[in-house]
């Protein structure tokens, strides 16, 4: 996917003009005219911008506007996530050249089809607007967050220790927002409700189960197990 390239000299962020809400709740408090404040060049969000730059991070359901949940959960449910440390391979889309893609529309672009990459920045670091991204690691396939990198501001949270970096995982928020995305989904739209299900069987059950992140491997396991049992 193409990326927009860094001013000259990286002059960035220099005017702030009225955007759409942010993907994050809490950036839109006090938006009561539904826009709130992004930087002109970028579209970023400027509280995104500083929260990334002040190292705090974290993925949660709850923190995400309720506008946006739909996505942010669909999105994920394509990712196999493992430890921290390790590449978070995408299983979803993909083009005919082989590169990850994710739908998510924005308002600077008519284009509806961003690299999953891309998303799992949005979705994890913060929503920082078409600023270009370098992956860290060499798996073209990986969305771990802490394996992209967001070019032209700084991310001092690469320098710390990993327990402040906070992968948030909680049985009650997973079952909770979990079931109610897919009873919302199957009411208001039965068709794509019937694809994720059919697609993603295995990962809905695995998260509303766990209190960890899931992998692969236990999905396919728990998947022979329940086989076993209904078929002595």
């Amino acid at each position: 996917m193409a990326q927009w390239a860094l001013p000259p000299g990286r002059l960035l962020h220099k005017e702030i003009s009225g955007g759409p809400l942010c993907f994050y709740k809490e950036h839109n408090i006090g938006a009561r005219d539904g826009r709130i404040p992004r930087y002109s060049d970028s579209h970023a969000c400027i509280r995104c911008v500083a929260a990334l730059t002040e190292g705090r991070f974290s993925i949660d359901v709850h923190k995400i506007d309720k506008k946006h949940r739909k996505n942010f959960l669909t999105f994920w449910s394509y990712v196999d996530i493992q430890g921290p440390d390790d590449c978070w391979n995408w299983h979803g889309k993909k083009t005919a050249a082989g590169k990850c893609v994710n739908p998510l529309p924005r308002h600077w672009t008519s284009g509806r089809e961003f690299a999953a990459s891309r998303s799992a920045v949005w979705f994890g670091h913060g929503d920082i607007g078409r600023l270009p991204i370098k992956r860290l690691c060499d798996n073209p396939n990986c969305c771990n967050p802490l394996h992209l990198r967001v070019q032209g501001i700084p991310h001092f949270f690469h320098r710390r220790h990993l327990k402040s970096v906070d992968l948030e995982f909680n049985r009650r928020k997973l079952v909770g927002e979990t079931s109610l995305f897919l009873s919302t989904m199957q009411d208001k739209n039965p068709m794509r409700f019937k694809t994720l299900q059919q697609q993603n069987s295995l990962w809905i059950q695995a998260r509303i189960a766990a209190n960890k992140p899931i992998s692969s491997d236990a999905m396919v396991r728990e998947a022979i197990k329940n086989f076993e049992s209904q078929n002595p």
